[in-house]
């Protein structure tokens, strides 16, 4: 699981360094006598703390179900090959919304599996306590190509609960088993471990 942080504001802790940098630059300019940039800087530090901001809620719990990881708006699905793992499945696709929060939330309860070796770095992957697999990418922006699930391979994951940061990425890539019950619409505004997404059939 990832730690907990400090509840003030519930700002995460990265967050701190980017508001912290962006405090310092406005002293250290408004010293040097450039009054304007220390002033921008300064007015740059709310929209900082709003993006970082990851407000405390509900978690829903859906037996069988997938929730959304982030807060967004579905703005892609269709039926697809998943090359990854080499099978039939489902692609939802989320813009994020950019103050909508700042963590990722589990889909599924389960554990966070190992991807094949030339996988992209931005993908993650979850394998549910019934063995179905769930797939996310962070696609544009992804900080430095980072994996959207930050918890170690081998660990458990609760549904719904923090399993990463979705830092700058706009998009969120969802892949589920072919043959999930698709519960969104294109266009549907989604709500990290609340809303949700699909449902898992039971395997006859």
């Amino acid at each position: 699981m990832l730690r907990p942080y400090h509840p003030l504001l519930s700002i995460v802790p990265e967050g701190w360094g980017v508001i912290g940098a962006l405090g310092s630059g406005a002293v250290l300019l408004s010293l040097g006598g450039a009054l304007l940039p220390s002033l921008a800087l300064l007015a740059a530090m709310p929209a900082a703390a709003g993006f970082c901001f990851d407000p405390t809620h509900g978690v829903s719990s859906k037996p069988r179900g997938i929730l959304s990881p982030v807060n967004g708006t579905v703005v892609h699905r269709r039926e697809c090959h998943d090359p990854v793992l080499g099978r039939e499945a489902i692609r939802l696709v989320i813009r994020t919304s950019w103050l909508g929060g700042y963590c990722l939330r589990a889909p599924v309860s389960g554990l966070v599996a190992p991807l094949p070796a030339d996988t992209a770095r931005q993908i993650s992957r979850l394998r549910s306590d019934d063995g179905d697999e769930v797939l996310i990418e962070a696609r544009r922006g992804a900080l430095f190509g980072a994996r959207p699930v930050m918890v170690p391979l081998g660990e458990r994951v609760g549904q719904g609960r923090r399993c990463g940061l979705r830092r700058l990425a706009r998009e969120l890539v969802v892949v589920i088993p072919a043959g999930a019950r698709v519960e969104v619409a294109l266009g549907s505004r989604v709500r990290s471990g609340q809303t949700l997404l699909a449902t898992l059939l039971r395997r006859t």
